[in-house]
């Protein structure tokens, strides 16, 4: 299991969007933007899904060092985690799928909340990945395993993003 690295110090810009900078002195944006238009059909759950963004927004145009960072995950895990700790929200990650890089972004995404001991123990990750229009995409649900509406989110989760191909998976992470 991986160890506690400690998050970066972060500021709550307002309640969806988060700052931090690394010791590189590389500025990450992170961000939640409803995500109730894809489910609007469940008017009482909708304003409770979100989707996840992670941007560098600031590099002082030095050259990108990927995956180098590990404290970086373990901030981003403790913004998602004090996010899910209402128990009441949601949060769908899509891979972006512009470069052709999106299914090394999803194994990344996925190693993040496998950690021991830290906010993603309280967090279930349901991983739906599906395809549209010849098109494949790298989806996860994260929630929190208290949230008062755990298996209606979960369901209409897997609904929306069911296909002929869809191959559905849960990960549970206990600490």
């Amino acid at each position: 299991m991986a160890i506690n690295l400690h998050a970066y110090n972060f500021y709550r810009f307002d309640d969806l969007t988060f700052l931090f900078t690394t010791e590189a002195g590389d500025e990450y944006q992170c961000y939640f933007i409803s995500y109730a238009d894809y489910f609007a059909s469940q008017p009482e759950i909708a304003p409770n899904f979100f989707s996840f963004n992670l941007k560098l927004i600031s590099n002082d145009g030095k050259p990108i060092r990927k995956g180098t960072d590990k404290r970086i995950a373990d901030t981003v895990i403790t913004i998602v985690g004090d996010f899910l700790g209402s128990k009441s929200n949601a949060v769908v990650y899509v891979c972006d799928n512009s470069d052709g890089k999106e299914g090394a972004r999803a194994r990344k995404f996925l190693s993040w909340f496998d950690f021991y001991d830290h906010p993603s123990s309280k967090i279930v990750q349901v991983t739906s990945n599906f395809n549209v229009g010849g098109l494949f995409i790298y989806s996860s649900l994260l929630i929190h395993k208290k949230n008062k509406r755990f298996n209606d989110m979960v369901f209409a989760y897997l609904e929306l993003t069911k296909d002929d191909f869809n191959k559905a998976s849960w990960g549970v992470f206990l600490g």
